[in-house]
């Protein structure tokens, strides 16, 4: 798996009131989404970019720093970084309401279980799970109803649509005890437009393809049994280039399903195929045209009540 290094950086400070009287264990963060620099499908990993806001109220001098490491101090983790370190800035301003406030931006690449079922018609959650370790204890609370905001100017997605979901707080089981934590959720639309003309409408000309040797003579073995055969083929190297798009499930995906129809019904073409010519064969090219007929009929239908039903 690929580690991404993680950069912090100091940050220009968005300005947070009313903390003065604030509960002094309560850890008020705003993530802002800067960018999704690359999803990974395969990995099933993100590399994002983004900016942690937070503050709390101290006991103590005002208008002074704290440095780090101070247990007033917050030590953020995130939960779900392939790599990560300690969120926590060299030294922390105090202001005149004795409320403490740190900002950074942060580049890391983060695990993401995906759920494919629906491939490529999918939605992801992306979660950002933060929690704190140390000696103090911090309540972790979503600062205000754009906690996860995303900065529309900076991301650039040309596979996606996202949409931040909301803030809700969350529980990390450990061996000891469980931990508090903040979760910002993130939906993620994927763009199956790519999908449609790369790969099912090719797959679906690949079927109708088959179908053209319900229109051939069944005397004419040859031309019926190279059409179907080209189309299997064809059917057969698009599906290997296709199977690298995501990783080894242990479910079958939209494209899975279809897919697996689209070898049935080429597949069952080509045994049409070999059933006309055996009875044109035998003399019975009244039974043979039949068949024909009805295939040039009950194949389009079946294939239509199939895209329905997966």
């Amino acid at each position: 798996m690929r580690r991404a290094s993680l950069l912090v950086l100091p940050f220009l400070l968005w300005p947070l009131t009313g903390r003065a009287q604030a509960d002094s264990t309560n850890l008020y963060v705003r993530l802002y989404l800067l960018d999704l620099i690359e999803i990974d499908d395969t990995e099933e990993a993100i590399t994002a970019e983004f900016i942690v806001d937070a503050a709390w109220s101290v006991d103590g001098p005002r208008d002074t720093t704290l440095a780090y490491p101070d247990p007033r101090v917050p030590q953020l983790q995130f939960r779900n970084f392939i790599s990560s370190q300690p969120l926590a800035p060299e030294a922390v301003s105090v202001d005149a309401g004795g409320t403490a406030r740190f900002n950074q931006r942060i580049i890391g690449t983060i695990q993401q279980r995906f759920d494919f079922s629906a491939f490529p018609y999918d939605r992801q959650v992306l979660t950002i799970e933060l929690f704190t370790r140390g000696a103090s204890a911090f309540r972790l609370l979503a600062d205000t109803a754009t906690a996860g905001g995303i900065m529309p100017d900076f991301v650039e997605l040309t596979a996606w649509d996202i949409e931040f979901v909301g803030a809700i707080p969350t529980v990390l089981r450990g061996p000891d005890q469980s931990i508090g934590a903040l979760g910002f959720r993130y939906a993620l639309t994927r763009h199956s437009t790519y999908y449609f003309w790369k790969v099912l409408l090719p797959v679906t000309l690949i079927i109708f393809m088959s179908w053209a040797a319900f229109w051939i003579s069944p005397e004419e073995i040859s031309a019926q049994l190279t059409v179907s055969v080209t189309a299997i083929l064809t059917l057969i190297a698009l599906q290997f280039s296709v199977s690298q798009l995501v990783p080894p499930l242990s479910y079958l995906t939209y494209l899975d399903k279809f897919s697996a129809g689209a070898n049935f019904f080429v597949f069952a073409a080509f045994l049409q195929s070999i059933v006309t010519s055996y009875q044109a064969k035998a003399g019975r090219h009244r039974l043979s045209h039949r068949i024909d007929v009805v295939a040039r009929i009950a194949f389009p239908l079946a294939f239509m009540l199939f895209l329905l039903l997966i």
